[in-house]
């Protein structure tokens, strides 16, 4: 299992979701920022799915959970602010900062939003589950929601708690593969 994910501290994934928002307050170009901010936001949209992808094979049995639907919902979203990036509509128009639709698009902002939304939603709520091992409600997965939204606040608690799933992981690992001999948990038969 690719566990680069879950084994990242909070201090290397805040600084890696941060370069391009620092990188695009010394640039002057309007499409070299709009750029910067088109990779911010695939930054941020490859940290979520990793860790989806890393807690759906942790807990492969949880019911409820739509993998498929998450990920249709990474692609409106990427392909939203792509458009809005590359096309320099003004009609349509998404930023880090700044949302202006109008016309038909408001209808597609709509789903846009929900699916944003939703790409914050559904890891909190993953997460939450893959801790307790059961489907969580709504005021459950709430705060795991707004950790996520807030992100440079949030990777401060999230990362810390995939730390502690990695290494339940590891553990239970160790213990299946010492089954039966008389190694301490602690240890392997390379170390005896």
């Amino acid at each position: 299992m690719n566990d680069v994910i879950l084994r990242a501290k909070h201090w290397q994934v805040f600084l890696l979701l941060l370069a391009p928002h620092v990188a695009s307050w010394y640039t002057t170009s309007p499409f070299t920022d709009r750029i910067l901010d088109l990779v911010s936001v695939f930054v941020l949209m490859a940290w979520v799915v990793l860790q989806v992808n890393a807690l759906n094979q942790l807990r492969a049995n949880l019911e409820g959970y739509s993998v498929t639907w998450f990920l249709i919902n990474v692609f409106v979203v990427l392909t939203a602010w792509s458009y809005s990036s590359i096309s320099e509509d003004p009609d349509f128009y998404i930023s880090g900062t700044k949302w202006q639709v109008s016309g038909m698009g408001s209808l597609a902002f709509l789903y846009i939003v929900f699916a944003y939304l939703h790409v914050h939603w559904f890891p909190g709520s993953m997460l939450k589950a893959t801790e307790t091992g059961e489907r969580t409600d709504a005021s459950q997965g709430l705060k795991a929601f707004l950790l996520y939204f807030f992100w440079p606040i949030g990777v401060w608690l999230i990362q810390p708690r995939l730390n502690k799933l990695w290494e339940e992981q590891q553990w239970s690992q160790r213990a299946i593969q010492n089954l039966g001999t008389d190694i301490p948990l602690g240890m392997t038969a390379e170390t005896e």
